[in-house]
């Protein structure tokens, strides 16, 4: 038999979610921005030797 969820758990689910997902975009944007400067380090390293 199917139960009923309370709109108290489904708050609790959305929340849990869209917690996840502010993590995990900060997350990306913080790997993507040091991939970033990695990279151009390497880049400018090679051009002056």
């Amino acid at each position: 038999m199917l139960r009923d969820n309370s709109p108290l758990e489904h708050l609790a689910a959305f929340a849990i979610v869209f917690a996840a997902g502010v993590i995990s975009t900060f997350g990306l944007g913080w790997y993507v921005d040091r991939i970033k400067r990695h990279s151009i380090e390497r880049h400018d390293d090679k051009t002056t030797n």
